[in-house]
């Protein structure tokens, strides 16, 4: 990891736009833990997305993950998805990701978080 990471994560644009509606509607109390659930759902799942088109800078990596538990969860369970970029490049991709797959199941009725957890559980049992 040759490139230095980042200070302030955020979002795709209009994912940006998905995740204050998920707040509106009362998914989240606030962004930042629809950030945090988002990032985690992506690794819980497993999948690496694709660069972020046209990032919003929202949080400051301090606020994002004060104890570093997202970090420390991106570097022991996707080492290789980290060979071509830093933990939080890596960490915003993956909340633009859960996000957007929440904003989805939000739009297509309510989100089943126990499904959710299930489908971790099924992945990492």
């Amino acid at each position: 990891m040759s490139t230095s990471d980042l200070i302030n994560v955020g979002l795709s644009e209009a994912v940006d736009d998905k995740l204050a509606e998920l707040k509106e509607m009362g998914v989240f109390a606030d962004k930042i833990d629809g950030y945090r659930f988002g990032a985690s759902l992506a690794i819980a799942q497993g999948v690496v997305p694709g660069d972020l088109v046209k990032r919003v800078n929202l949080y400051n990596v301090g606020s994002l993950d004060p104890d570093q538990a997202l970090r420390r969860a991106v570097e022991a369970l996707m080492p290789s998805a980290l060979e071509d970029t830093t933990v939080y490049r890596l960490i915003e991709r993956l909340a633009d990701w859960g996000v957007n797959e929440l904003y989805s199941q939000a739009k297509a009725g309510e989100i089943d978080f126990a499904a959710l957890l299930d489908q971790a559980d099924e992945k990492h049992g």
